[in-house]
């Protein structure tokens, strides 16, 4: 039995009680938390394998990121300028034709790494590929092999009057996910769970990617095996000719409304984005007891908007925190996406109450965990609970003087000020290594062979030019 002791850190618990421990102490042991507490308690540390002197840094449970998709590490730096309608048909469609099971096995392993040197332990990857079993495993494998937990939420698409050519009927792809998850679903020592993604929003069932028929059996194969169903929502531009607003005109309800009208919404379900969600969908949302994933700097960086989340909150729905896929915003920093949520959510309602760095970090941890069902294993620092953890050093110039650990790490912190991450009570990052690939270059080398070849297979390279290009102007 291994023994692991964190002394003399400043350990932000965010259990029932929240209770903070200045220079407290985290004993581990095996993959569990055996203990925790305020300095005064800390055990002997010769009865420890290893002993980690956390002083000047800032312990918290492992982040929890609740919508990344992995494989657009390859494709950063290509999407500027772009407002989402733009960005799915001239650069998500045309690079995700060309990823196949090899492409997925490097990205996943390059997210992983940018994942836990951030501070974060654990993932919900949405995919949005057609995926077939070597893709599955190489996406799945590749991640495990690092260290990281993932909730792998494996696309649920079949032959449709607007999916032609996809190979497999409605019959043989909820088949085929049912073998999906009985192979993959608590592999590894539970670092792999598996969900779903049901793309059920106005303009997937407009186009004729997803039927009602689709959405009912998903959601009855998700229910029997208490998978949850990430689901994208309410996003886009806000315009006339082909946003959002465009199928509300022709159909008359919101995506919200519509997974009503279907009798689906229930816990199963986390809605992400939910930009232009409306006040009645946030009361169906809390009602049906549903999840709302915000990913703030991926909607501001499309010119989406900012969505309605500190008002959702108020009205007792569930919501977390994701960063979207790198290709999108090109960062996974939660630690950013929680400084990005008060800020947007401050300008939004012109208070600076509105979401305070507590709450941010709820919605990054133990309100993450129960989205996910998983809030009896991660999420928070309390004994019994899996050792997801991590310590962020304080003592850098950029976070200076320190009254409130807390806030100067979320508003004056960066994701890379993670000295140690540790998941399932493993060390699996420390100081800029990494405890299961010691020398990344060659990963990193041949991610950047097979990105650049995919995005000159795409016709896309005039993206990637790195000429200064012209600032448009608007003074008239």
């Amino acid at each position: 039995m291994a023994r692991s002791l964190i002394r003399n850190a400043h350990v932000v618990s965010v259990d029932a009680q929240r209770q903070v421990f200045p220079g407290g102490f985290v004993a581990v042991s095996d993959s569990r938390i055996e203990a925790v507490g305020p300095a005064g308690q800390t055990p002997d540390p010769s009865a420890f394998d290893e002993v980690i002197d956390a002083r000047g840094g800032v312990v918290l449970p492992g982040l929890i990121n609740m919508h990344q998709h992995h494989w657009y590490t390859l494709f950063k730096g290509l999407a500027d300028g772009m407002i989402l309608e733009d960005w799915v048909f001239g650069l998500l469609l045309p690079l995700a034709h060309r990823m196949d099971a090899n492409a997925l096995r490097v990205s996943g392993g390059i997210a992983a790494m940018e994942m836990l040197a951030t501070g974060t332990t654990c993932s919900l990857n949405h995919s949005v590929t057609t995926t077939d079993e070597a893709m599955v495993a190489a996406t799945i494998e590749s991640q495990a092999d690092i260290g990281i937990r993932q909730v792998f939420a494996k696309e649920l698409r079949c032959r449709t009057d607007g999916n032609p050519t996809h190979p497999l009927s409605l019959d043989e792809s909820l088949a085929a996910f049912s073998e999906a998850i009985a192979r993959w679903h608590g592999a590894r020592d539970g670092l792999v769970r598996m969900a779903m993604v049901i793309e059920s929003a106005a303009h997937w069932t407009a186009a004729g990617m997803t039927t009602e028929a689709l959405v009912l059996r998903g959601h009855a194969l998700a229910r029997a095996h208490d998978l949850r169903i990430s689901d994208h929502i309410s996003g886009g531009s806000f315009t006339h000719e082909r946003g959002m607003l465009a199928f509300l005109r022709q159909t008359g309800r919101t995506d919200v409304r519509h997974l009503m009208q279907l009798g689906v919404l229930d816990r199963q379900w986390i809605l992400i984005h939910g930009i232009h969600a409306t006040e009645l969908d946030l009361e169906h949302m809390a009602l049906a007891g549903c999840g709302f994933v915000y990913t703030p700097s991926s909607e501001s960086i499309r010119g989406g908007g900012i969505a309605p989340f500190a008002l959702a909150d108020r009205m007792g729905v569930a919501i977390g925190l994701g960063t979207d896929g790198p290709m999108v915003d090109y960062s996974v920093d939660m630690l950013e996406q929680m400084k990005v949520c008060s800020l947007m959510q401050h300008v939004r309602h012109l208070d600076p109450t509105r979401m305070s760095a507590e709450r941010t970090l709820e919605m990054a941890t133990i309100d993450a965990a129960r989205m996910l069902g998983m809030e009896d294993e991660i999420g928070s620092i309390e004994v019994g609970k899996r050792a997801d953890l991590v310590l962020f050093r304080l003592d850098r110039p950029h976070v200076g003087v320190v009254h409130r650990p807390l806030s100067s790490l979320l508003y004056a912190g960066k994701g890379s000020d993670a000295a140690m991450v540790m998941v399932n009570g493993t060390v699996v990052y420390r100081d800029g290594v990494f405890t299961a690939l010691a020398d990344p270059a060659p990963l990193l080398a041949e991610a950047t062979a097979i990105a650049r070849d995919i995005v000159a297979r795409a016709g896309l390279d005039a993206r990637a030019r790195t000429d200064w290009r012209a600032v448009p102007d608007w003074r008239g």
